[in-house]
């Protein structure tokens, strides 16, 4: 990360060094940024499949929640009567329970691939559709570069530390997928 790091400091210095007049220019290069996370939570396709996504959700947790308390009781059952049990109606229960706690975690395991399915059959076309509006916006108002704009500072995940609000397109795109 470090040495990455260097390399990019040092290819910027000798860009700087190969042509001040366009690196100081002001029209010579326009940047912008946006936040990909802000454009798909506030506009209207991103908001329907964020319900689609949590409808599904919410009818995993109402098909899995009946068989959630029955294994929940099976446990506090067995810890209950672990003392009365005898050694071998205690490991058959055990076995039994792990056996049931095993299917679920299964089952789940399941569901949850199915949602991740559905996460990304539902996510790609709109991802798809706003990676071509960001690229024809930048085509049009002649930006050089685009950056992700997650986070700010030390802890951002995409290496931007900082960029002026001047910089950000993300309303202007929110607009244009809501038209589309």
């Amino acid at each position: 990360m470090y040495r990455t790091v260097q390399l990019f400091f040092a290819a910027g210095l000798f860009c700087l060094f190969l042509a001040p007049g366009q690196a100081f220019s002001a029209n010579a290069m326009k940047v912008a940024t946006i936040s990909l996370q802000e454009v798909l939570t506030q506009s209207k396709v991103g908001q329907e499949a964020q319900k689609q996504l949590e409808a599904k959700v919410q009818e995993f947790q109402n098909k899995f929640a009946a068989e959630q308390s029955t294994l929940e009781g099976l446990g506090e059952e067995i810890e209950k009567k672990r003392s009365v049990w005898s050694q071998e109606i205690l490991e058959g229960k055990e076995r039994d329970y792990q056996m049931k706690m095993r299917e679920f975690k299964l089952k789940t395991d399941d569901a949850q691939f199915e949602l991740k399915q559905l996460e990304k059959k539902i996510m790609e076309p709109i991802l798809k559709d706003l990676h071509e509006l960001i690229a024809e916006y930048g085509k049009k108002e002649n930006y050089l570069l685009i950056l992700e704009n997650t986070r700010k500072g030390l802890s951002s995940r995409t290496g931007l530390l900082y960029a002026d609000e001047s910089t950000d397109i993300t309303p202007q795109i929110l607009k244009m997928l809501d038209k589309k």
